[in-house]
Formats: C-alpha cells, sequence, structure tokens
C-alpha cells in the first residue's frame, strides 16, 4: 500500500507574504520533506533536484564564475572533486547517479575537448534516462513529458529558423525517429503525445517571459492531471515539489508572476486538502 503524507501537508506553517522574500524557498520546503518522508521516498523526490548539479558540474567544468547553486544534492567539496580529472580518476567511494559517472568519463576521454551545450546536452539525456529507469510510474511519465516537450521545442526552433537540430532532440525511440524526419504540422505527433497542438501554439508567442510562463503553465497543467487521483501519496509531494520549484524560479526572474502562481499554489493546497467523502466518515477524520 502506498505511503500517505497527510501531516506534511497539513502541517505546513502559515506564510505571510513580504514583498522582499520568497513565501515559499525550496529551502523550507526540502526541510520539511527532510523530516517527513520515508526514506525510500525522499530518495526518489531528490531525483528532481539534481539539474542544479547539473549547472554546478558545468560551470565547475568550464570555469564558469558562477555561484555555486545550493538546490543541488551533491556538496561543493564533491564537486570541487569530480571537476578536477586527476582527482576525479583517484576518487573513492563518490555515490551519485551513474549517468554523471558516464558522462564526466566521456567528458575526461574525449579527444576534443566538449563545447557546453554538447556537456549539457548529454548531462540532460542521461537524466531523463536516468528518470524513466526509476520505478514509480509518475516519475517515468513526467520525464517523459519533459523530454519530449523539450525536444518539441527544439525541433519548432529548428523548422522556424531551417536550422540541422537532429543532433540536438535527445533520447531513443520511434516518436524520436518521427520527429526528426517528419514534415508534418504536428510532426506526426498527434496520436502519440497529447500535448504537441498546445506546445506549437506556444511557441509561436514571440515574447520569451510570456512563453516561458506558458510553458510553465502547461507543465502545471500536466501536472494537475497527472495526479487527479492521488491524495497524499508520494505522486502528489512530487508534484508540488516541481510547483514548487517553477514558483521559486519565477519570484525570481519576475516577482509579480511568481507571486501569481505562489498564490495558485495556496489555493490548491487549501482546495487539496479536502478529504473525500468516504474517508471523512469511515475514518472520523477533518470534517
Amino acid at each position: 500500500m502506498a505511503r500517505e503524507y497527510h501531516c506534511l501537508i497539513a502541517g505546513l506553517p502559515d506564510l505571510v507574504m513580504d514583498d522582499k522574500k520568497q513565501p515559499l524557498s525550496l529551502v523550507l520546503w526540502r526541510d520539511l520533506m527532510l523530516e517527513e518522508l520515508h526514506p525510500k521516498d525522499l530518495s526518489l523526490v531528490n531525483n528532481l533536484f539534481l539539474t542544479f548539479d547539473h549547472k554546478n558540474i558545468l560551470n565547475r567544468l568550464f570555469q564558469r564564475k558562477i555561484g555555486f547553486e545550493r538546490g543541488g544534492i551533491i556538496s561543493e567539496s564533491v564537486v570541487d572533486e569530480i571537476s578536477d580529472k586527476k582527482s576525479f580518476d583517484q576518487s573513492e567511494g563518490l555515490i551519485f547517479p551513474k549517468y554523471m559517472t558516464h558522462f564526466l568519463d566521456a567528458f575526461y576521454s574525449a579527444e576534443k575537448p566538449f563545447l557546453f551545450p554538447v556537456a549539457e546536452r548529454l548531462l540532460l539525456n542521461g537524466y531523463y534516462r536516468h528518470l524513466e529507469s526509476l520505478r514509480n510510474t509518475f516519475v517515468k511519465d513526467y520525464a517523459y513529458f519533459e523530454r519530449m516537450l523539450r525536444n518539441v521545442l527544439v525541433a519548432l526552433t529548428g523548422r522556424k529558423f531551417n536550422l540541422t537540430v537532429e543532433h540536438d532532440i535527445i533520447g531513443i525511440g520511434d516518436e524520436i525517429e518521427t520527429l526528426k524526419k517528419s514534415n508534418a504540422n504536428d510532426f506526426g505527433l498527434g496520436q502519440e503525445f497529447a500535448y504537441i497542438d498546445e506546445i506549437i501554439s506556444i511557441h509561436e508567442t514571440e515574447n520569451l517571459l510570456e512563453r516561458e510562463m506558458m510553458l510553465d503553465a502547461l507543465r502545471w497543467k500536466y501536472l494537475d492531471e497527472a495526479t487527479f487521483f492521488h491524495y497524499f501519496t508520494i505522486e502528489r509531494i512530487i508534484a508540488f515539489t516541481i510547483k514548487v520549484m517553477m514558483v521559486d524560479r519565477w519570484l525570481k526572474l519576475d516577482f509579480e508572476k511568481g507571486l501569481g502562481l505562489f498564490k495558485k499554489l495556496l489555493y490548491e493546497l487549501e482546495r487539496d486538502y479536502e478529504f473525500p467523502e468516504e474517508y471523512k466518515v469511515s475514518h472520523g477524520k477533518r470534517t
């Protein structure tokens, strides 16, 4: 039987808005999860934060003078260790996803230095494959959605500007080959990928900030649909975590838009905490 987390959701503190502060930080949410989640579920959720580690690793490898991103799960000392070939070769006992090890092996053994976009793409490809290898169906489906969303956007950009983007499309499978070769308006994916028409429409938006907001709205919609029949299982926690990450990003990009997303998140939290009637009756819980 799936574990449920009523206390984690119900126990969120009252949040007071302040124009100078983030109303719900990733740090606060991660601290709550650390206290409440079963270790196996916490390990599953932690996979969502690996993209922050991508940024740290790439920034070190390419000597970008950018501050260390605290959102990841790999410590700064470990990132420093694996970002130097000699120390990476001599390192022992480091525990992080195998796809990162494969990436670093390829990076250090390459005959020609990697370009940043190539390295970024290889890490991302490994990440999606990693997520899709996990046992949790929700995570697998989410990884597929995100990978296809990215791929369709890349293909649309290539089509718009007459660019060759075949090598920028990541993953394998029939739908990937279709995306690379099809000249159809929807790349022949109308039956395979339910969100293709919406992505095409969003891509036509000229304002880049508005386009990003629309893409996140589509992600939000996907998460709502994917968790419709989940109440307090880990799938609900995962979806909520992804939404908190979106809110956090928009509060940094555009506070007003981020504030709007945050209010929506709070509304959904209050709405979703209404137990089904059969739960109220049979368990005598909240009325």
